[in-house]
């Protein structure tokens, strides 16, 4: 039997047509697989940053910080709104918590508002903003705190960074009243884990 060109064209169209088909769908796996893998990766890095949000299972990010139970280093610094000076080391006696950051960080603009809050909620806390990157000045500082209400003192000093051994923002620590750090950590946290970490140093 001699098959009709017609009939080789036909079958060769049906076969490139399962062929595309086939294609397609590898096609559309492998982009479904890709999208599945950057939605768990950004879900990854936002756990890590953020902690999560049961401030239960939180567990700190210090790692290259200065240690929990050191001393923290003393430092004096000009205020960038009026000038005056503060110290962290003076024999105040004063629970401190040490703000890191930068003002182009979003996450420190998500924490700040909370900031704000925190420290009208404890009295007997001294918050001390710590701007040290250099895209920043004192002005864009001071700037950054009038804006989140933040009433605390506010300083631009960039030396602190290596200090404090910050590498990313914002880095927290919390010291008590002799000035021994109780908690460190870089990126966000909680509000639930920041009371935690102020309850311990007022205690």
């Amino acid at each position: 039997m001699v098959q009709s060109k017609q009939d080789k064209t036909k079958k060769g169209q049906r076969k490139t047509v399962a062929t595309f088909a086939q294609e397609n769908r590898t096609v559309l796996l492998l982009s479904g697989l890709t999208v599945l893998v950057l939605l768990a990766i950004v879900a990854f890095a936002a756990l890590i940053t953020t902690g999560g949000k049961d401030a239960g299972n939180f567990t700190p990010n210090d790692q290259g910080l200065l240690p929990v139970g050191q001393q923290a280093p003393d430092f004096t610094a000009e205020t960038v709104r009026d000038g005056d000076e503060i110290s962290v080391g003076d024999g105040s006696g004063q629970a401190t918590m040490l703000v890191f950051f930068a003002t182009w960080c979003p996450h420190c603009n998500n924490e700040a508002p909370m900031i704000s809050e925190l420290e009208s909620e404890y009295e007997d806390l001294r918050v001390v903003m710590v701007g040290i990157d250099g895209q920043d000045d004192p002005e864009k500082v001071r700037e950054f705190v009038d804006r989140y209400d933040i009433e605390s003192p506010a300083v631009y000093q960039p030396s602190l960074g290596p200090t404090y051994q910050v590498s990313g923002y914002p880095t927290t620590y919390v010291l008590d009243g002799e000035g021994k750090i109780v908690a460190a950590h870089s990126g966000e946290a909680p509000r639930e884990v920041h009371e935690g970490w102020i309850e311990q140093a007022l205690a």
